[in-house]
């Protein structure tokens, strides 16, 4: 595969990741439990944590389809990000609430999971070129 594919296709994941994660914000559309149960500083950062992994995702994306090579390290670190963000909620790691994990938000966190471990398998192909 060519540095130039596999930037195309670095960029696409990391935008197909951020697409995935803006239904799953907490509180929201498909995430739909009750997080009154965690300390309101602990929320907050969870979801600064999960907005800058998002809009980190879009900015290294098009550095990515401007074929900078240093895309292919930072899209590896945000795939892990995303790995363990995914992994830590259906692990019942982190955010621990009452409310179980609903049904959609399941399979979309599966989704993603599996998507991002392919990601971090074309960022790391793409740096070895």
């Amino acid at each position: 595969m060519s540095q130039s594919l596999l930037a195309t296709v670095t960029g696409a994941f990391l935008v197909w990741e951020a697409l995935l994660l803006i239904p799953m914000v907490p509180g929201k559309l498909v995430d739909t439990r009750d997080f009154s149960s965690l300390p309101r500083w602990q929320y907050n950062s969870f979801n600064v944590c999960l907005t800058s992994l998002g809009l980190a995702s879009f900015v290294v994306a098009g550095f990515a389809l401007a074929n900078q090579h240093w895309a292919f390290a930072a899209a590896l670190v945000l795939s892990l990000g995303y790995i363990a963000v995914f992994a830590a909620d259906l692990g019942a790691v982190f955010p621990v609430v009452p409310d179980p994990l609903p049904v959609q938000l399941l399979v979309l966190e599966a989704i993603a999971l599996a998507s991002a471990g392919v990601g971090a398998v074309v960022a790391i192909q793409g740096m070895r070129l």
